[in-house]
């Protein structure tokens, strides 16, 4: 097998620039473990960029470190398969030519890991064998759900989750200039900005489709592909199409509640294997599930869930609703939030979503209307009340304001306002954004 294929800057010093793209975020994070001895994993979803932050990371590598690109081995079981031993015997033959060859640090970068069978065995095997290598690797979504993975990796990773683009380096791929500090001398830009990034949910290959070519990409480059092809190859299933039907449902439905008796009738399937088919979903980052705020996390688990696409594209894509409908607006802020909970009284009075950080609790309510009044605000205030919370946060179409009641205070701020809205969220947990 001949190796220089993979790795072409064994001749040129450098990674060719048409396979870096726009640097991400993440990026300095990852970066910040490089010179630590554990395995860092990279996952997430189809398409996301997990092979681009490898170059990045590879470009830095020959960049700042003046690292030897000799010294640099990437390896993608996307395009061949082969043991990791041989794979290493064959680097060493053709490019190290040592007989102490990794005596010398050195970097493998190993994409789309979870295809090679007994991945986790073959790499932990070279992981103790080899101490001067520093291992990369990148996978599915659910690479270390992988029975035995986490086991025989225990203490040897550390994990990062590689997501589409964020809405600020949409902005930056576009070369657009925004001021964050004067988000409303740009309110028209930003709004036709969010419609588009809306509708092609990140994924930056995707960004100048047209819309019949942007459904066909997440249906079938995508969806189809985890539901059809890769969760098939983690999990035991007898029903795709069930997978893909949930889908469908959760798309018409984003934020539905899960009635699983109901459910499970509907798709003619039972409690347990239907609760299993959600549970991949999840785990394939295709659906985000949310639990019924209770200080009891045990009391949390078995009360109501709700469940959101974890893509606006893929709602888009499925649903044919406008990008700036104000359901795909909540259920970006669903995922942007990362939210655990929601709250739904016996009353059935709901906040959409409950950022809960050690004592600290925010309610967050989104409200695309044209106009939000004291009396919108009246469940957000009795849940306040009831958890002894002093701050909750609304996201607005326009609305920008302050309302206090007591010593409650309610940030109104419009969902376009990406900075303000990262700004008042940091405040209340700087990891969430």
């Amino acid at each position: 097998m001949d190796l220089s294929v993979f790795n072409p800057w064994w001749k040129t010093s450098e990674v060719p620039s048409e396979l870096l793209g726009l640097e991400r975020h993440i990026l300095n994070q990852i970066w910040a473990f490089i010179d630590h001895r554990q395995i860092i994993v990279l996952y997430g979803i189809r398409r996301a960029g997990k092979t681009t932050l490898m170059y990045q990371l590879i470009s830095h590598l020959l960049t700042k470190k003046r690292v030897l690109p000799a010294r640099i081995l990437y390896f993608s079981f996307d395009e061949a398969v082969t043991g990791l031993i041989n794979l290493l015997e064959d680097y060493s033959y053709q490019i190290l030519r040592s007989p102490e060859p990794f005596a010398d640090k050195t970097y493998l970068f190993l994409d789309e890991i979870q295809k090679l069978d007994d991945w986790p065995n073959q790499l932990k095997i070279i992981y103790d064998r080899y101490p001067g290598l520093k291992i990369i690797i990148s996978g599915s979504a659910a690479l270390l759900l992988r029975k035995g993975a986490k086991e025989s990796l225990a203490g040897r990773f550390f994990d990062f989750s590689a997501s589409p683009f964020s809405f600020e380096e949409f902005i930056e791929s576009k070369k657009v200039h925004i001021d964050p500090k004067n988000e409303t001398l740009y309110k028209r830009e930003l709004k036709l900005l969010f419609r588009e990034y809306l509708k092609m949910g990140g994924f930056i290959e995707a960004a100048e489709f047209s819309d019949n070519a942007l459904r066909k990409y997440f249906k079938e480059s995508l969806l189809e592909r985890v539901v059809f092809r890769d969760i098939p190859e983690s999990f035991t299933i007898n029903k795709p199409q069930v997978l893909f039907r949930l889908l469908q449902i959760c798309a018409q439905l984003p934020g539905m509640y899960l009635e699983y008796k109901s459910l499970g009738n509907d798709l003619k399937i039972d409690e347990r294997t239907l609760s299993n088919y959600i549970s991949y979903l999840e785990y394939s980052l295709l659906v985000r599930k949310l639990y019924n705020f209770s200080l009891n996390l045990l009391t949390s688990e078995k009360k109501l869930k709700r469940l959101y696409l974890s893509n606006t594209g893929f709602l888009w894509a499925l649903s044919y609703r406008e990008p700036d409908d104000p359901l795909i607006i909540e259920t970006h802020f669903a995922n942007l939030l990362r939210s655990q909970f929601f709250y739904r009284s016996p009353q059935k009075q709901e906040v959409d979503f409950v950022l809960s950080y050690e004592d600290h609790i925010l309610p967050v309510e989104v409200k695309i209307r044209d106009r939000i009044r004291p009396k919108d605000l009246r469940t957000m205030v009795k849940f306040m009340n009831r958890f002894r919370c002093t701050h909750g946060l609304v996201i607005s179409r326009n609305d920008d304001t302050l309302f206090r009641q007591g010593d409650k205070l309610i940030t109104i701020i419009p969902y376009w306002r990406y900075w303000s809205l990262k700004k008042e969220i940091s405040k209340f947990q700087s990891t969430i954004l």
